[in-house]
């Protein structure tokens, strides 16, 4: 049953598949008795309407408007779908938990994909890859992004090295006001880049911006990360336009530097190459059609924001190992015209959400 739906959910990077074929495509495969999670096929039970036959189209997923998910309470195990191929095994990853308990999914191959996409938009940008070794500075387990930058160093000829964050302690300290603790934290993981960086060849890190400037900011790490390295992926947080300037043009001019927005549901959505009529420094580009991301106005939802608008994340995930229907994400972007036939939208500017009942606390991360 796995093969009938491969030309949809695994097709060559270089061939989009039809979104309305990829969303029937995931409704027969995730609301299936035969291949569907246990999760899905019993939520259904309960639905108003029928996922299989009456979701056509992307414009379908309306129907998904009142039905809510809680990704914190599911039990992940019953979102694995039952009709994986034996042997294919399945990996639980969460959210940062910003804003509260954590999120969960399963992934067992989507989001190599998703990597491999990236991968390739960075070698349209001239990214290094081969020559040395890779550096991730951030979270490891349970959080998805050490499994993405250790596929991505894989694909691009690089072993890689990591300093473990974790970014739910950064939070907790800095919420609490416990400033000298959290400096401590900071200093203890720097302490680790530094030992690695003296110890060991490498030549492309990736980290968040603030883990960047604060490295920049203590001497003796700074200058053996700008003395080695050539590549530079930043994410995890949000970073403006005046900073990515300070450690593109000032702190690294030596190394190409790449922006990668994403989460645990949505994915990658790396930096496209930028253009000389680009309205903002760095443009996001999202794995479409597997995730779809919308941008609705954060007062009136049911609005989708114009071009060059701000408005808040809906984010959609149509893949083989796990269904997301729209969902409202705790990010505000900006809506961007896509380039070069790309057939979803871009954005940039991206920053947390707050509203009156949330707060979120970013930390280093």
């Amino acid at each position: 049953m796995a093969d009938d739906f491969s030309s949809v959910f695994e097709p060559p990077l270089d061939q989009s598949p039809d979104i309305d074929d990829l969303v029937r495509a995931t409704m027969e495969w995730h609301f299936s008795p035969l291949t569907g999670s246990p999760y899905w096929v019993e939520r259904a039970k309960g639905f108003s309407f029928d996922p299989r036959t009456d979701v056509q189209s992307l414009a379908d997923l309306r129907l998904f408007a009142d039905v809510p998910v809680d990704w914190s309470r599911i039990q992940a195990d019953q979102l694995v779908p039952r009709g994986s191929a034996p042997g294919v095994r399945y990996g639980i990853y969460e959210s940062g938990g910003a804003t509260g308990s954590p999120k969960r999914i399963v992934d067992a191959g989507s989001r190599r994909r998703n990597v491999e996409w990236q991968s390739r938009m960075l070698d349209e940008q001239g990214f290094p890859s081969g020559d040395g070794n890779w550096l991730h500075i951030g979270p490891t387990g349970p959080h998805v992004m050490a499994k993405n930058i250790s596929t991505l160093s894989e694909l691009r000829g690089q072993l890689c090295y990591f300093v473990d964050l974790d970014p739910r302690w950064v939070r907790r300290c800095v919420a609490e006001g416990r400033q000298s603790e959290f400096r401590r934290y900071v200093d203890h993981i720097l302490d680790q880049v530094k030992d690695v960086l003296t110890t060991q060849d490498i030549r492309c890190i990736s980290s968040t911006p603030r883990i960047l400037e604060t490295i920049s900011a203590r001497e003796d790490v700074y200058s053996l990360l700008r003395r080695s390295v050539r590549g530079m992926i930043w994410g995890g947080t949000s970073m403006d336009g005046e900073t990515l300037r300070l450690l593109q043009e000032e702190l690294f001019p030596e190394a190409r530097m790449a922006g990668a927005y994403g989460n645990t549901m949505m994915g990658v959505a790396p930096q496209r190459t930028p253009r000389p009529d680009d309205k903002a420094p760095c443009v996001f580009r999202p794995f479409h059609p597997y995730t779809v991301v919308e941008l609705v106005d954060p007062e009136q939802t049911d609005r989708i924001v114009a071009e060059d608008e701000e408005g808040r994340v809906v984010i959609t995930v149509l893949t083989r190992d796990y269904f997301t229907p729209p969902t409202l994400e705790r990010d505000l972007a900006t809506r961007r015209a896509s380039v070069d036939g790309f057939p979803g939208i871009e954005v940039s500017g991206v920053r947390p959400y707050e509203s009156a009942t949330t707060s979120v606390v970013e930390g280093v991360y």
